[in-house]
């Protein structure tokens, strides 16, 4: 086993304290410097960023609802009249990546399908608060095409992650069975040992009686 994949096990074994740990850091960065591409700044959109990124903790170890919190709190800030939140809105990405690793088949086309609409309502939020029909082509293109890519990326990582726990199940189940296979030459190896030990006893036997016949006759 490399270090890339030892570091990697150990992450996962403790995936959940990892992940706290890196929510922490990124609110801390976030919140303070969180402004809305409408313009605007201040307490609404740290409070946002705050919602948005506190459920990245779970990322791993609740993939399915930490998704659906982020993918809510996203929407919810652009229909209340807030854009797209810098930097805290790269949330939805990490949470996008997150469910199409770890969560099962229907949520990651869930979470695929989630991202276009929310790309698409960024956009038509845009044009209606500038009135610019580039812009919403701009922001709904450049977010579809994020999260797209984001996504391919999420499959082949899930892709990688399957194909290394199948051959670790690979590898486990060839030690079980070389296991076994040991155990079943030793115990037929006794099994033969025991038969010829027997069969020259009882030749022995045989003899004994034979000469003590002899002998008494």
């Amino acid at each position: 086993m490399g270090r890339w994949e030892r570091a990697n096990r150990w992450v996962d074994a403790h995936a959940f304290a990892f992940d706290s740990l890196a929510t922490v850091l990124l609110l801390l960065v976030s919140v303070p410097t969180a402004s809305d591409s409408f313009g605007s700044s201040g307490g609404a959109s740290s409070v946002w960023a705050a919602l948005i990124i506190a459920p990245l903790a779970w990322r791993r170890t609740r993939p399915v609802a930490s998704g659906a919190a982020v993918y809510v709190v996203g929407l919810a800030h652009v229909l209340a009249g807030h854009g797209l939140i810098v930097p805290a809105d790269i949330a939805v990405l990490v949470a996008l990546y997150s469910v199409t690793v770890y969560g099962p088949r229907w949520a990651r086309r869930t979470a695929i399908g989630g991202a276009m609409v929310g790309s698409l309502v960024l956009g038509l939020a845009t044009f209606f608060s500038h009135g610019q029909s580039d812009l919403f082509l701009g922001w709904w293109s450049m977010c579809s095409m994020t999260s797209l890519a984001v996504w391919a990326f999420g499959l082949v990582r899930r892709s990688r992650r399957e194909i290394l726990t199948n051959l670790r199940d690979r590898a486990t189940r060839l030690e079980v069975e070389r296991s076994q296979q040991v155990q079943l030459a030793t115990s037929a190896e006794r099994a033969r040992i025991a038969r010829e030990m027997h069969a020259i006893v009882a030749h022995s036997l045989s003899v004994i009686i034979a000469q003590a016949d002899g002998g008494r006759y």
